[in-house]
């Protein structure tokens, strides 16, 4: 069985008006708060030897009133996709650091 791990070290706080975590982020506009996910589904090949692509989505949850409550409701997204497709998902890590365009 896994410990809990507290929201707070979940979420880190880029700036007053956004927090981030390895599933999503959430952000504050026009005075109220948007959950943002982004994720990808294995889509099966055309031909019978190809390989197998991944199709893009986003999504945006809200408006919400607090943060957490944005917070709670990308988690929630990403468990029930998971549960869903269970290995046939995968999810943009948003705090992942993007590499400068050469």
């Amino acid at each position: 069985m896994s410990k809990h791990v507290s929201r707070k070290q979940r979420w880190t706080q880029d700036s007053p008006s956004q927090h981030t975590s390895a599933l999503g982020k959430v952000v504050n506009a026009k005075g109220a708060w948007f959950g943002l996910l982004d994720y990808q589904t294995l889509i099966p090949s055309a031909h019978e030897n190809g390989l197998p692509g991944w199709l893009c989505h986003s999504v945006r949850l809200g408006p919400f009133k607090r943060p957490r409550n944005a917070m709670v409701a990308v988690e929630r997204e990403a468990a029930m996709l998971r549960n869903r497709h269970g290995e046939h998902v995968r999810f943009s890590d948003a705090r992942a650091v993007q590499p400068p365009f050469a």
